[in-house]
């Protein structure tokens, strides 16, 4: 991850343009090629209890793939007998490298007061969704459980952090959701940030024999207080498998099942 911060003195913008014509791998996705998550002063509570609230706000980035022809999706579903196991009715279309994923965003507090706010990134395949849990004790404050990607940043009046999330982090991401998907007892433990599956021994004996790539991303903003915070991001995706949709062709859309975090009983 690459951190930079320093006032906001102007509009932010993001350049892909020129990076994209470098590479016909490279698309930069979206309508305008830049996502926004905003909390606001008017922004409601998630949740609230007693002792505090906890305000999310997101935005989904869903990558324009490509319709398998019949006879690849006839080849996905017959090949899963080669992989005893998977927890998936079939062979994922969209593999682990064959979309690498880098994120870019900036974070700007537009406030003349100090904030604290958390950055979330959790992802999804053509079969699960991760949805990290809430936990709630009585009249307690609520507390979110880790996101796949998260970061906490606190920010100076007017001051913003630009951010990248290089492609191996999201590949983390990827793995660490098909591997709470395929019956790792704590899924928390699997996606904080700081744990690499392929050499936590907690989480290797989960690790499925194929990974499904990432088809889309949801962005997220998270705080205990509401304020006046912008988070800016553009998604680049290099079309190493050629999955991707061609302009003008219409893509596939998915409706992943939601998988949200499993915790032991304390």
């Amino acid at each position: 991850m690459q951190v930079r911060a320093g006032r906001l003195g102007c509009a932010v913008s993001i350049v892909c343009a020129a990076l994209a014509g470098c590479d016909p791998q490279v698309r930069y996705i979206g309508d305008d090629k830049l996502y926004r998550v905003a909390l606001t002063p008017e922004t409601a509570p998630a949740l609230e209890g007693e002792e505090g609230a906890l305000f999310i706000v997101e935005q989904r980035a869903e990558l324009p793939v490509r319709e398998p022809e019949p006879e690849e999706l006839r080849d996905l579903q017959s090949g899963v007998a080669r992989f005893p196991g998977l927890p998936f009715p079939r062979l994922p279309w969209v593999e682990r490298e064959d979309l690498p994923l880098q994120v870019d965003f900036t974070l700007s507090n537009l406030e003349d007061a100090a904030r604290d706010v958390d950055v979330t990134i959790n992802g999804a395949n053509e079969f699960h969704e991760y949805v990290p849990a809430v936990i709630e004790i009585d009249d307690e404050a609520p507390v979110p459980l880790h996101a796949q990607w998260e970061r906490r940043f606190h920010l100076e009046p007017f001051e913003r952090a630009t951010v990248t999330v290089r492609e191996e982090e999201l590949d983390e991401v990827a793995v660490d959701l098909a591997t709470v998907v395929n019956g790792a007892p704590n899924s928390d433990q699997i996606v904080y940030f700081e744990n690499n599956s392929a050499n936590d021994p907690r989480a290797r004996p989960f690790i499925p024999a194929l990974i499904p790539g990432l088809i889309a991303l949801r962005f997220g903003l998270r705080s205990t207080q509401a304020g006046l915070l912008l988070l800016e991001a553009s998604v680049r995706v290099r079309d190493v498998g050629k999955k991707l949709a061609d302009s003008g062709e219409p893509p596939v859309h998915y409706t992943p099942e939601l998988f949200e975090s499993v915790v032991p009983e304390t």
